[in-house]
């Protein structure tokens, strides 16, 4: 039977998950804990030092003495977590505990932050992990989905096609049905369905509206998958459905040509989503796509990020959506403007900073500070596109704008840079954490 307590051990078990991730929760939460964990990698480095310092014999002693005093700091930096550990799983325990939500807006969307306090943290992970186990639900993962549509439309059959999409999906999850799904499975424990029911409550409070959950927050994303588990199960047993995908509120279905009328499908489609769940799918952006081989003609569409082209006779294409192409747009406008800004105040800095933004727009990196070494960059936010003609088209906007400078040896520099180049050749730049800090401030809030 799974352990769902809100106990000191398992929050030291989430403690000692995420920092494996490299989220150290102790120099966020825990500063004397985190202290002596700074005690320990220095006595660490010391008998690295001394390695090439001393020999064996000499070195050996000068380990085994500082070894001895490692393992006391660790076992003082264990004593310190769990005693503080015990202080937050009382106070998690408690029945006045409370998650408080915060409304803020991003991109012009409501979404929530909660009050950033250990026993929140621990609180909302513990849940997060016992749904985990006890659901086994997960997000759809967005490359598998698009390599199976692309294989799908590739393979010269008719078919027929249907995308849509939920309107105001976190915001229309109905509380009621949501909740008797999760007391009906009787599989949560009483201390995570109360803290489940008062986020709940709180959010109705802070957003005047008797239904939804709160956009922004980790356990959102595991009510909602949730919620609408019967609705996908239902979907997919519609009558000669060959796929089926849903990423949070983005849907393509895939139908074999033995379907007449696609026109019936779509009602059907809508039917399930709509009829009693509170939910309400959006026709601008629900559309139909028939796959004709003997009327064969060239469409597309976007998801995930891809805009996808296709049809009998046409091989299908990935490219990057023309909103991801106004974003790069977007930061590269947003990197000069800052540069010439700051170059009034301080043109060396800022000269330097511009020449990072650019390489790390234009390349690929590893998150270092990260366990799971996390790649970002130009290749692996768009690895499945097979037309580059978007990239090409953004080298030239940069290049438009370096051309401005009026500074020849920047100039250079910057034109060594390439969207393209550092798609097809994988290019890595490293950056510390600080660097990507100053980097990413000045898109932080860009479309």
């Amino acid at each position: 039977m799974l352990n769902q307590a809100f106990s000191a051990d398992n929050f030291r078990k989430i403690l000692d998950i995420e920092n494996r991730r490299g989220v150290y929760l102790e120099k966020r939460y825990f500063t004397e804990a985190a202290l002596i964990g700074e005690e320990i990698k220095r006595a660490t480095a010391e008998i690295r030092a001394k390695r090439k310092e001393l020999g064996n014999p000499e070195f050996l002693e000068y380990r085994k003495i500082k070894n001895e005093e490692i393992k006391l700091l660790r076992e003082k930096k264990d004593q310190i977590l769990n005693i503080e550990l015990e202080k937050v799983s009382n106070k998690v325990t408690d029945e006045k505990f409370q998650v408080n939500l915060s409304l803020k807006q991003i991109k012009g969307k409501p979404a929530y932050t909660v009050n950033d306090i250990p026993e929140t943290y621990f609180a909302i992970k513990q849940i997060q992990y016992n749904f985990r186990k006890l659901y086994k639900v997960k997000q759809a993962n967005r490359n598998n989905i698009i390599c199976q549509i692309r294989e799908l439309l590739s393979d010269g059959f008719p078919k027929i096609i249907i995308k849509t999409d939920i309107e105001s999906f976190y915001e229309s999850i109905e509380h009621k049905k949501l909740l008797n799904k999760i007391n009906s499975d009787n599989l949560l424990s009483y201390n995570s369905k109360k803290i489940i029911w008062k986020i709940l409550n709180d959010y109705k409070s802070k957003s005047g509206i008797s239904k939804g959950v709160p956009r922004g927050i980790g356990i959102s994303a595991y009510l909602s998958e949730l919620f609408m588990r019967d609705i996908d199960k239902e979907i997919k047993s519609i009558n000669n459905i060959i796929y089926y995908a849903r990423y949070v509120d983005d849907i393509v279905a895939i139908f074999s040509p033995t379907v007449k009328d696609g026109a019936i499908i779509l009602d059907k489609i809508k039917n399930i989503i709509e009829a009693g769940n509170g939910l309400k799918i959006n026709e601008k952006k629900t559309k139909m796509y028939v796959i004709d081989c003997e009327a064969p003609k060239k469409q597309m569409f976007n998801y995930l990020g891809y805009q996808i082209t296709f049809g009998t006779g046409h091989p299908t294409k990935l490219e990057i959506t023309e909103s991801k192409y106004n974003k790069y747009k977007n930061r590269i406008d947003l990197t000069f403007n800052a540069y010439q800004h700051y170059s009034k105040v301080n043109e060396k800095k800022a000269r330097k900073l511009l020449v990072k933004r650019i390489r790390f727009m234009t390349s690929n990196t590893r998150l270092y500070n990260n366990k799971k070494n996390v790649l970002v960059g130009i290749y692996f936010t768009n690895s499945l596109i097979t037309d580059c003609s978007a990239l090409i088209k953004i080298d030239k906007y940069l290049l438009s704008k370096i051309n401005t400078l009026n500074n020849p040896s920047l100039e250079i520099r910057l034109k060594k840079n390439s969207f393209h180049k550092g798609f097809i050749d994988r290019e890595f730049k490293r950056f510390s954490t600080v660097d990507l800090s100053k980097i990413i401030s000045v898109w932080k809030y860009a479309l």
